[in-house]
């Protein structure tokens, strides 16, 4: 009973600790200071086991595409140099100087060499906590999220020279701005060439802002 008692004071000591710390205001919250030591590590290794189980929570229950259909990866690079170039740039492509301010420093993914294509859906669906990284499943179906993915796998792969082909005949402007073919909700997106024939009347592609999510009728 003694042994009890003694535990569950020490949980208690450690609650009021915890709290103590919360409250007084001591943690620096401050994106310029990057984390150390621990706490980098305690953030870093909770961030990795989070992914990896929660891709593996999929298994069975998500079917992964053809990652090298090469019309995928058009528009997986489409949404890529419209979205997510400017914190993790690219081929010949520097990091913005908001990429730049983000803490934790977003990994610049032209230089990776890791294949977890499920883990990188999750990701890019999901987002994670915390890291400025955003949730792109709220703005993209999975068939988009997967073109991304697939995107993903070819980047390493390219030479700023590719990156820039790809660029110029997808007909899209400076990184981070999107461009008129970017669409959501499976609709098609058209080849390099191919003519628009609008309706009457007709909502453009993309009227929503960038970044928030399609507006409801």
């Amino acid at each position: 009973m003694k042994t009890v008692l003694k535990l569950l004071g020490l949980l208690a000591v450690i609650v009021l600790a915890a709290l103590l710390f919360i409250f007084s205001g001591c943690f620096d919250v401050a994106a310029s200071k990057p984390d150390a030591g621990l706490i980098a590590w305690v953030l870093r290794t909770t961030q990795a086991r989070s992914v990896h189980r929660a891709a593996a929570s999929l298994e069975g229950k998500v079917q992964v595409p053809k990652l090298d259909d090469p019309a995928l990866v058009r528009t997986g690079f489409a949404h890529y140099h419209e979205m997510c170039v400017t914190c993790h740039a690219g081929p010949g492509v520097e990091v913005s100087e908001i990429g730049m301010g983000l803490n934790p420093f977003p990994p610049e993914l032209a230089k990776r060499r890791g294949d977890e294509p499920v883990e990188d859906f999750w990701i890019v669906k999901n987002g994670i906590k915390m890291t400025g990284m955003p949730s792109f499943g709220a703005t993209h179906t999975d068939d988009e999220v997967w073109a991304i993915v697939a995107f993903l796998k070819r980047l390493p792969k390219l030479s700023p020279e590719e990156y820039q082909a790809m660029v110029k005949q997808a007909g899209l402007g400076a990184p981070g701005v999107e461009g008129e073919e970017h669409e959501h909700g499976g609709q098609h997106q058209a080849e390099p060439g191919e003519e628009h024939h609008e309706e009457a009347g007709a909502k453009p592609p993309h009227a929503h802002p960038p970044g928030t999510p399609p507006h409801k009728d």
